[in-house]
């Protein structure tokens, strides 16, 4: 395949803010200080913050699902990073996850899914429902 997604760009007005928050959250580094935008690298995963002369304002156009073996250990941690919490989604038993908002209030997903079953996406898809949606 000739083309790959190569990163995913967030927008926001306070950069420094925004590279501290998901840095830590995700286990990246700031790849570039650039005033205007910002590549954080990671071994999994590249995001992308690009300054906004305004702040968002439509919101739920995209957002990031998050996987991790422990749901709760998990949000604790972003919540302590500076995420704020949104709601618990747990009406589907096969389907657990967590909405959360950085801290410009972009929303994402922390989403109950076992490193197995990202190595094999196939092993839960025979009893997954339709999966998250901020």
């Amino acid at each position: 395949m000739a083309i790959r997604l190569g990163s995913t760009v967030i927008n926001c007005t306070d950069l420094d803010t925004m590279t501290r928050f998901w840095c830590a959250a995700l286990g990246l580094e700031a790849a570039s200080e650039d005033d205007a935008f910002r590549l954080l690298r990671g071994p999994y995963v590249n995001l992308s913050l690009q300054r906004s002369s305004a702040p968002v304002a439509t919101r739920d156009q995209m957002h990031l699902d998050l996987y991790a073996d422990d749901l709760e250990r998990e949000v604790e941690r972003l919540l302590g990073l500076g995420a704020r919490f949104v709601r618990h989604v747990e009406d589907d038993p096969v389907d657990d996850w967590v909405v959360l908002a950085d801290p410009e209030g972009n929303l994402f997903c922390v989403c109950v899914k076992p490193a197995e079953e990202v190595h094999d996406p196939g092993a839960r898809a025979a009893t997954s429902g339709t999966g998250p949606a901020a």
